[in-house]
């Protein structure tokens, strides 16, 4: 029970089963968190999960995509539970097309939800993080961003990489306040996309992980209350790969 004086703001929380997994192990070991996605229906399939832990969840609809549902989302925070200690970014989309046929507009979706609104979401909790001297920001990005982004897109590795740079700017501008900023890059994680592989294509992506298996969500939430807890409190400015080491360094 690492959070019971904790608040957590968890973006993308339905977002390909990373997003739940986080808010069930923050809301498990005692944090009062707020669960934001754009889709609704995720978020009442989430709501069911949380069982007992319910009680400490609220959850929000919001688009990471509008600086106006990001100033709601803090102000519903604020005014729930008082504060906001941590914030995980989760939300993402990766259109995965060839690279000819990505336009203009598949470019800029994927900029401005995974990269731009990852920069709004923790520009907004800054300012009440600032107020009490304390906070850790978590990114999501991918090991897209070392491998050229072959899984998930072009402009979707763009992003990933553009998360790490986010990180280590936002790490060195915050950190004089008490506040942590810290990325996650996970491997190739089981989730409801590659569940829907076809087995051969599974059996070789298995095949170039050391531990041999996919990740699980829950590998990835562990790296996350890791980064938001006290334990991590001289961390900053890092990527954490979880990713069974088939990408390493």
């Amino acid at each position: 029970m690492r959070f019971t004086e904790r608040v957590a703001v968890v973006v993308g929380a339905g977002q390909g089963g990373i997003g739940a997994a986080i808010v069930r192990r923050f809301a498990s070991e005692g944090a009062r968190v707020l669960a934001c996605d754009k889709d609704t229906l995720r978020l009442e399939a989430l709501r069911s999960e949380t069982g007992e832990a319910a009680s400490t969840v609220r959850f929000h609809p919001m688009d990471v995509g509008r600086s106006e549902d990001i100033r709601r989302m803090v102000e519903t925070a604020l005014g729930a539970f008082g504060k906001i200690d941590i914030l995980v970014n989760c939300a993402g989309i990766s259109p995965k097309k060839q690279f000819l046929e990505y336009t203009e507009a598949d470019w800029d979706a994927v900029q401005n939800i995974n990269l731009k609104g990852a920069f709004l979401c923790a520009r907004a909790v800054a300012e009440p993080m600032m107020a009490e001297k304390y906070g850790r920001i978590v990114m999501l990005s991918s090991s897209s961003w070392r491998n050229g982004g072959v899984a998930g897109g072009i402009p979707y590795g763009a992003s990933k990489a553009g998360i790490i740079g986010l990180t280590r700017s936002l790490a060195r501008a915050l950190g004089p306040h008490g506040i942590t900023v810290n990325a996650i890059a996970p491997g190739p994680t089981l989730t409801a996309l590659t569940q829907n592989w076809l087995p051969d294509r599974a059996k070789e992506v298995v095949a170039q992980v050391p531990m041999g298996r996919l990740g699980r969500p829950e590998d990835t939430a562990a790296a996350a209350v890791f980064l938001a807890s006290d334990d991590a409190s001289y961390i900053t400015g890092v990527c954490l790969d979880v990713n069974g080491g088939i990408v390493m360094g």
